[in-house]
């Protein structure tokens, strides 16, 4: 199965990283505004420190790191972690970051669903997990409008802003994925379906 690679949105595009997307990376999982929603993909550290980081995520065959571009710029990233062998039939997002300077633009939307259709409709898996603490609104809308569903609330799980924050563990299954956009968005054809 390849993994990686371009996948197009409608105004976002996914792509794999390149060294000069490193010091956006940085920059990001330094920002507080990020930070304090959301676990960031490595603590903040100097531009070797982010080559290193990104050499090993290359070599790891179980996740999958894309960098978000829109309008010619990067506006940020998104790593999935693959199930284990030989069934690799889920996925679980790990990181999805938006630049918090171009928030409630819609860029994290459109990277969203473009992820999800080539997850459900060209990697065919089963199902898709994702966490994220219970302040984060807009993870949650994105969440809702795809077609997730809530399985767990783990409370007091993360410590923020000087108190502890719960998050939650919502799940999204090939069905419900099929109901929802398989007229709309889905990129191939079924085979036999004509």
């Amino acid at each position: 199965m390849a993994l990686g690679g371009t996948i197009k949105g409608k105004t976002t595009t996914l792509r794999l990283p390149t060294e000069d997307d490193l010091g956006a990376y940085a920059r990001w999982m330094a920002d507080v505004r990020l930070r304090s929603l959301t676990r960031p993909w490595h603590e903040p550290a100097m531009p070797a420190t982010w080559k290193e980081r990104l050499t090993e995520q290359n070599k790891d065959k179980g996740t999958v790191l894309w960098s978000i571009g829109a309008d010619a710029k990067l506006v940020g990233l998104v790593r999935i972690y693959l199930g284990w062998e030989p069934h690799r039939s889920s996925a679980h997002i790990s990181n999805f970051n938006i630049d918090p300077d171009l928030w409630r633009k819609g860029y994290g939307w459109d990277a969203a669903l473009a992820l999800h259709r080539y997850l459900f409709d060209y990697l065919d898996l089963r199902r898709v997990t994702v966490n994220f603490t219970a302040e984060d609104a807009a993870a949650r809308r994105i969440a809702e409008r795809l077609g997730y569903v809530e399985f767990a609330h783990k409370h007091e799980v993360h410590y923020r802003n000087g108190s502890y924050v719960d998050e939650l563990e919502l799940l999204m299954d090939r069905p419900a994925w099929d109901e929802r956009w398989a007229k709309t968005e889905r990129e191939y054809e079924l085979a036999g379906a004509r």
